[in-house]
């Protein structure tokens, strides 16, 4: 196949087979955005007014209630700028963390700092270390793309037990526009598939999971859509949501410290973005968080194509020690974490997995409409 990159923004045919381009050379990915962005994504006055009626909406739903709405927190700016904000506009939030043991130390000092200056109560959950250690040894085993898998199931698992404990009507999400309208699709498996964990540890797990509690397609598009009816709402879609400006007033509120780049928050999915993803599949993942940056208008073209010549490890030093951090946190040396990695690459929908996967992007199709 010919090599083409998109002339608008930078997403290419290198490792994702599902891009299409028109005559003029633009692809569907930031096509489709460019598309939907005037009905959803509102970084002005309107976008004020709707963010104040949201607000007003919950506060009045919620007033009998303990909690205004929930919120998960990871220490990245996405999720620190939505408690921040609800924190200025005066809600009653219930903030979960999931504590994988694998945060970037810095991030972890970012939500004491915003819990401390806030005051919003904090649940923190620790998944069993040894049952979670053996869910990602299972992971890069199979030699899927997604190390991530486990981690994001269990973040939708926690938001739903802590929103139905609470009676909770609305979930806070930072999900953006700005930053994250550009996703390259090629993974084919939803990582709320309980079907596709469980078989990839029947397969390849040593360890039988006893206290780590998975959510399923089912219960994210029926249970949470026409049983709990936690309604996820995206605040940051009705804000100029731009990065630095947005770390320059965490910054100020709570001495918050940036860590690097999207998703550097977690030092696996670090690893998994700057290394394991582009030596494994030829993966590039600044590829989407840059073309969705200039979408938004807020990277140019030449810059994003600039910034992808720069090294993806800021330094060997923290490659290694990443590895390191990784291989012991599975309890093996750092010489069988990287045989690991050179296994024959597979895709997700190599194993076992729900039929449900071809309805999710329906249902995301139909949400957006209903956006």
């Amino acid at each position: 196949m010919k090599f083409q990159r998109c002339v608008r923004c930078i997403m290419d045919n290198k490792s994702d087979k599902t891009i299409r381009f028109d005559r003029r050379g633009y692809c569907n990915y930031c096509t489709d955005v460019l598309k939907r962005m005037p009905t959803v994504y509102f970084p002005n006055s309107t976008g004020k007014r709707k963010l104040e009626k949201l607000i007003n909406q919950i506060k009045h739903d919620c007033k009998e209630d303990k909690y205004d709405c929930l919120i998960g927190i990871s220490g990245g700016v996405d999720s620190s700028y939505i408690l921040y904000l609800g924190y200025q506009y005066g809600l009653r939030m219930l903030a979960v963390h999931i504590d994988d043991g694998l945060d970037n130390p810095i991030a972890i000092q970012n939500i004491k700092n915003l819990i401390d200056k806030t005051g919003v109560p904090l649940i923190t959950v620790k998944p069993d270390h040894t049952e979670y250690a053996d869910l990602l040894k299972t992971l890069f085993k199979a030699s899927v793309p997604n190390l991530a898998f486990v981690q994001d199931n269990l973040i939708v698992k926690s938001m739903d037990e802590y929103g139905r404990k609470n009676h909770i009507k609305y979930l806070l999400d930072g999900n953006n526009i700005a930053h994250e309208s550009i996703l390259e699709r090629s993974n084919g498996v939803d990582f709320c598939d309980k079907k596709h964990i469980v078989a990839l540890q029947n397969k390849f797990g040593e360890v039988i999971i006893r206290n780590i509690e998975f959510i399923s397609l089912i219960d994210r598009y029926i249970n949470w859509n026409f049983i709990s009816k936690l309604k996820h709402l995206r605040p940051l879609n009705y804000l100029s949501y731009d990065l630095e400006n947005c770390i320059k007033e965490l910054e100020n509120f709570c001495d918050y410290q940036y860590y690097g780049g999207k998703h550097y928050e977690s030092i696996l999915t670090r690893f998994l973005q700057c290394y394991y993803l582009p030596v494994k599949f030829g993966i590039d993942k600044r590829k989407s968080h840059f073309s969705s940056l200039i979408v938004s208008g807020q990277m140019t073209r030449e810059e994003a194509l600039r910034k992808l010549k720069e090294p993806l490890y800021i330094s060997d030093e923290l490659l290694q020690k990443d590895k390191k951090v990784i291989a012991d946190f599975m309890n093996i040396s750092v010489e069988q974490l990287e045989k690991y990695i050179s296994l024959s690459p597979k895709r997700q929908t190599d194993y076992p997995h729900s039929v449900l996967n071809k309805i999710a992007p329906l249902a995301r199709k139909f949400r957006r409409i209903l956006e």
